[in-house]
């Protein structure tokens, strides 16, 4: 008989072998394998399947949303096909959502499993390579500082922050710790690490992060950047000129970015088929109706009033019908006594949640009808950036 139980401080070395067999490979030490906030599923005592949560926020609207990142979905092999992962998943999401997280966020291995819990595709992972050499040159000679300490590591945060409210996506990892292990380069990530950093007269103004690594299919060095912050054109000039230093020892920087790779893109000086992109996707999952509208933010002048309802047979108490006031660029969501045309599938109003889909893309998958009068108010609510998020988990 399957039992799902939290993990402990004893499960440590059956995790790593679980997540071994599922990922092909190497058993990783069972001081590196993290149980705060993971599951087991477990057989006559043996741990046969685990997933786990990352709590953060993420921005939209340029509100923070209370959130959580699924991780480590792993069965052992004899184990699979009979809906362990499923089960694990459906768990701990139930969890989240009793602990306040109104979303939830992962990349998957398996989409058809995830979009039957509620998950939808509903944001980009975005990176792109560009010859090192196609760099512009530094024009205003800034210098830049290492990161040293914790308090360095807090300015850097603070700065990733207000870039990120600028977007539809990224997260802000709860966990000072987590940040720096997530946001920043360390031994073990290619051949060095560093992250480099321009102060400004008040505050962090940018920084980038990135080790190097050798290409073989290039035949050439690669600067990987695991994040990469400009807020002004003073710092996006200093990181750039620093980069473009490296013409002598790496040939390429690879940047995760937002999906129009601006602004690394426009300020590069490269050929356009000279920029190489690659993208992967993630899905979100509503967890809490209300609670996730009344986080995110909204397009300013966007005031507007909307009526619906959810199906969503993981937590009926999403169902609604929905009144949605937004007003100012914030919303309040209270119950209605009934709500016009068909509920929504929880997993497209996710999409539509996150700006990844239009009131259109619903229209075409039979969600709403060609003519509902709220597709004008839904599509002014919900529109911004295309969501994307620099970190992967």
């Amino acid at each position: 008989m399957l039992d799902i139980r939290s993990a402990t401080e004893a499960d440590r070395e059956a995790i790593g072998l679980v997540r071994a067999f599922s990922f092909n490979g190497p058993q990783p030490s069972p001081s590196d394998v993290p149980v705060l906030g993971a599951l087991c599923a477990t057989e006559a005592g043996r741990v046969v399947g685990t997933a786990g949560a990352h709590e953060f926020e993420q921005f939209f609207g340029g509100a923070r949303v209370r959130g959580a990142g699924v991780y480590g979905v792993a069965v052992l092999p004899e184990h699979r096909g009979r809906g362990v992962a499923g089960a694990l998943v459906r768990e701990l999401l139930i969890m989240r959502r009793a602990t306040g997280d109104a979303v939830s966020v992962l990349y998957p291995a398996n989409s058809q499993l995830y979009r039957k819990l509620g998950y939808e595709y509903a944001g980009l992972h975005p990176s792109f390579l560009v010859p090192i050499a196609d760099l512009p040159p530094s024009r205003t000679g800034v210098e830049l500082a290492d990161v040293t300490d914790q308090e360095s590591v807090a300015a850097l945060r603070a700065c990733f922050c207000r870039f990120a409210a600028q977007h539809n996506g990224p997260v802000d990892w709860t966990c000072p710790s987590n940040w720096a292990r997530r946001a920043l380069a360390h031994q073990g990530e290619g051949l060095h690490q560093r992250t480099v950093v321009v102060p400004g007269p008040a505050n962090v103004e940018g920084y980038a992060s990135y080790f190097t690594s050798y290409d073989s299919e290039r035949r050439s060095v690669v600067a990987t950047a695991k994040h990469f912050v400009a807020l002004s054109s003073r710092a996006l000039d200093a990181l750039l000129g620093y980069f473009r230093r490296f013409e002598n020892s790496a040939g390429y920087l690879l940047w995760p970015g937002a999906p129009t790779a601006a602004p690394i893109g426009l300020a590069a000086s490269t050929n356009g088929f000279a920029m190489s992109p690659s993208v992967s996707r993630w899905m979100l999952r509503v967890l809490d109706v209300a609670r996730a509208l009344e986080a995110r933010g909204y397009p300013a002048g966007a005031d507007a009033e909307v009526v619906f309802s959810i199906e969503d047979a993981m937590f009926p108490a999403n169902a609604g019908p929905w009144r949605l006031k937004v007003s100012g660029g914030r919303a309040s969501v209270e119950p209605a006594p009934t709500a016009p045309g068909k509920p929504l599938p929880v997993r497209f109003f996710s999409a539509l949640y996150s700006g990844f889909a239009g009131p259109s893309d619903l229209v075409a998958l039979g969600c709403l009808d060609q003519d509902d009068p709220r597709i004008g108010a839904l599509s002014a609510l919900f529109a911004g950036p295309t969501p994307w998020m620099p970190d992967s988990f």
